[in-house]
């Protein structure tokens, strides 16, 4: 079984030999803006840790930083609401084909966990998670493909479900990406890598 690991710096290794990562890919093509900024990170990484250890049951809630209260409580309630139980948290794969690592935040969905607006670059993480599972023969996993919106006053979260064609298309985009990113890579080397 091959090892895929994920360090500190959010790269991704395969038995020991980097892999390109699914976000870091779309923000070396230049798609998130701001929104791969240290402090987005920062934000995102506590929300993600605050929503884990909630669904893990080990979660002291007064550890949870006041800032990031209210989307663990929109988290809370989208559980609640749907009644939705994760089976699989912070799964990381990676796709064989494309040799892309990634970490889906909650199957069944698969569903990825926002703390901000909609972008138009969510549908090409959602998209490449929802095809490695399909192409792992998981496909009870992968049937209600979703961004959900974190609120950060603890409101509900909006929910972006896609359809099967919208999630083909942006397969076939970041496919296209992808390709276009280690063509520069190889033809310019790595200067526009971050």
């Amino acid at each position: 079984m091959p090892e895929l690991l994920l360090d500190e710096n959010h790269h991704y290794t395969l038995d020991g030999k980097p892999l390109d990562g699914l976000t870091s890919t779309i923000a070396e093509a230049g798609l998130m803006g701001n929104f791969g900024s240290e402090w987005h990170m920062d934000r995102g990484s506590k929300i993600h840790l605050a929503t884990e250890y909630f669904d893990k049951g080990t979660l002291d809630e007064s550890t949870v930083d006041p800032q990031i209260q209210g989307y663990l409580e929109s988290w809370k309630r989208f559980r609640a609401d749907q009644n939705y139980i994760p089976i699989d948290i912070e799964r990381q794969f990676f796709n064989s084909v494309l040799l892309v690592g990634m970490t889906i935040d909650r199957l069944p969905g698969p569903c990825d966990l926002k703390s901000g607006s909609s972008e138009p670059w969510h549908i090409l993480q959602i998209s490449l998670h929802w095809s490695t599972l399909i192409g792992l023969g998981l496909k009870d996993m992968a049937k209600s493909p979703m961004d959900i919106y974190l609120d950060p006053d603890g409101s509900p979260p909006k929910i972006k479900l896609y359809s099967y064609l919208e999630l083909k298309e942006a397969y076939q985009v970041y496919c296209s990406m992808l390709h276009f990113i280690r063509w520069r890579r190889s033809a310019y080397g790595n200067l526009h890598r971050k």
